[in-house]
């Protein structure tokens, strides 16, 4: 299994990231989510069920969790810098995550994006596939 490894983090480096994915970003592909904070932020977000994201938090009072919505994900925004580096659902004791890839190190200059709209999907249908396709957070 090839490892990809992708460093991110927030502008002022209060929120940073390891994602290790197990394909490439054109095979786990690029989303543009069609939500009003999405599309506010430019956001393009990646994920890989079969990766891991080791999250660092250097500074939690800095750290915004931001919900709106069906207020099922946190929306890590940084209070310092003020980027969003990505959403994270957690249930129980396990959390899972989608990049804005945006935060990367090296971002991708230029890459195809699927369009996304959750709209329509409920509360159980939200979070069966944030748990499907988002990538699991290390603990």
């Amino acid at each position: 299994m090839t490892t990809h490894i992708f460093d991110g983090r927030c502008h002022c480096g209060n929120l940073s990231y390891v994602f290790k994915a197990t394909a490439s970003l054109d095979e786990l592909g690029l989303r543009a989510c069609q939500c009003s904070f999405c599309r506010a932020h430019g956001t393009r977000t990646t994920s890989d069920p079969a990766g891991v994201v080791q999250l660092r938090i250097h500074d939690d009072s800095r750290l915004t969790r931001y919900r709106f919505g069906l207020k099922t994900a946190d929306f890590l925004i940084c209070t310092r810098c003020g980027v969003f580096i990505g959403a994270m659902f957690t249930e129980a004791e396990r959390s899972w995550m989608t990049i804005n890839v945006n935060t990367f190190a090296s971002p991708p200059l230029a890459h195809r994006l699927t369009p996304m709209n959750f709209a329509s999907e409920d509360t159980a249908a939200r979070i069966a596939r944030r748990k499907a396709k988002w990538t699991p957070v290390a603990p």
